[in-house]
């Protein structure tokens, strides 16, 4: 099974020694000079009969990476069910990174429906809040969750104009369908500072999803809403933002979904939401139906088509790769066959050692065949 890595080089100031004839090359130094990122894979533990990958993410090498997915009640928050979780620390925990759980919210208008949603959330529920923005999310999160201080709450514009499409989709759907209910999306970004003096950045996804329908006792419309927020951040020491940012640009492109898992999931959620719509009460059952779910798909893909999948990610979704080279600072290397990668960018030169493994720097004069002996670099020229 192929391993992907990928060694990022700071600009490097190269000191030669000569001894009056040849100059001896330069020592670099891991974790100084250059990062190395490799493939974590992120499991699946509780939702099928054995552990399955789940999504997988570029991981700095030393790093510590805990988490997966984690199931929450079948009569819990129907939002909530499903969790990703992520904590990567680097090793003198000073960098850490977190994706952090998936939360819901439900409000409605009518008295008698809230009183019904407040009594649901009591018995271990979706929490109960009125619709929401990203900008709203990212400063309250911080100041009651995090304890930290927020500024420069901004929305991400070019990651709601990405969005945008999948929200009128789901508008368009539920139109067709008879339903008044309207989706909208935002995303924001804040800065934060921590009480011990560190420094971070919080991001927030949230959509919200309400639905109007006439009250026939008043007259007027009765509102009922799903709100859904998906965070992730970054904790840095203060004064090394800019090395944290590429850490966290590089961690969040590289995130890739198995599609196996996903299939299995959403035909169990499916098959969970059309039980619940027939009253049916045969939920136990699905239990067994996420194994089976999972053993069908796993026998029509093999691992080898996962594997396949992941390289042919960026060329077979150019809408996905244009918003992520827009906003997440990266850029397209291509090496002498014409194979094409993305690399963070603000570098000025690259090479590749063939087996999936990359060196980037702003230094001129270093050559990687020559630092390191023991391999082969060639050297890869950015896309036009």
């Amino acid at each position: 099974m192929p391993r992907f890595h990928l060694m990022v080089l700071r600009p490097l100031l190269v000191l030669i020694l000569t001894n009056g004839l040849s100059a001896q090359p330069a020592r670099f130094v891991e974790g100084k000079d250059y990062v190395v990122f490799k493939r974590v894979r992120f499991l699946d533990q509780m939702g099928f009969d054995r552990p399955v990958e789940a999504f997988s993410m570029l991981v700095p090498s030393g790093w510590k990476a805990e988490g997966g997915i984690k199931w929450g009640s079948i009569g819990g928050c129907r939002g909530e069910i499903i969790k990703s979780v992520v904590t990567l620390t680097s090793p003198d925990g000073a960098f850490s990174f977190h994706a952090l759980p998936i939360r819901a919210f439900s409000f409605a208008s009518d008295q008698m429906m809230l009183q019904a949603i407040r009594a649901g959330a009591q018995a271990g529920g979706c929490a109960v809040n009125q619709p929401f923005n990203a900008s709203q999310f990212v400063d309250g999160y911080a100041r009651m969750d995090l304890r930290a201080q927020a500024s420069n709450i901004h929305p991400d514009e070019a990651s709601i104009a990405y969005l945008r499409p999948f929200d009128q989709i789901a508008n368009d759907a539920a139109r067709q369908y008879g339903n008044n209910s309207q989706q909208e999306s935002t995303v924001a970004k804040g800065d934060l500072r921590f009480p011990d003096g560190s420094e971070g950045l919080l991001q927030g996804t949230v959509t919200n999803i309400v639905t109007r329908k006439p009250d026939a006792f008043t007259g007027g419309m009765t509102m009922f809403s799903v709100t859904t927020v998906v965070p992730f951040m970054m904790r840095f020491p203060a004064g090394r933002r800019a090395e944290a940012l590429k850490l966290y640009h590089t961690i969040m492109t590289s995130h890739r979904v198995s599609p196996i898992w996903k299939q299995a999931k959403e035909r169990f959620m499916t098959q969970l939401g059309n039980i619940e719509h027939r009253g049916n009460m045969e939920r136990i059952r699905l239990m067994g139906e996420q194994s089976r779910a999972y053993a069908r798909e796993q026998s029509a893909a093999s691992d080898q088509r996962m594997r396949d999948w992941e390289n042919r990610q960026a060329s077979q979704d150019r809408q996905h790769t244009n918003f992520i080279q827009a906003i997440r600072e990266v850029e397209t290397w291509k090496d002498s066959s014409g194979a094409s990668v993305e690399l963070s960018s603000g570098y000025s030169n690259a090479w590749t050692s063939g087996d999936g493994s990359y060196i980037l720097t702003n230094s001129p004069s270093f050559d990687p065949s020559s630092a390191f002996r023991d391999q082969q670099w060639k050297p890869l020229q950015r896309a036009r």
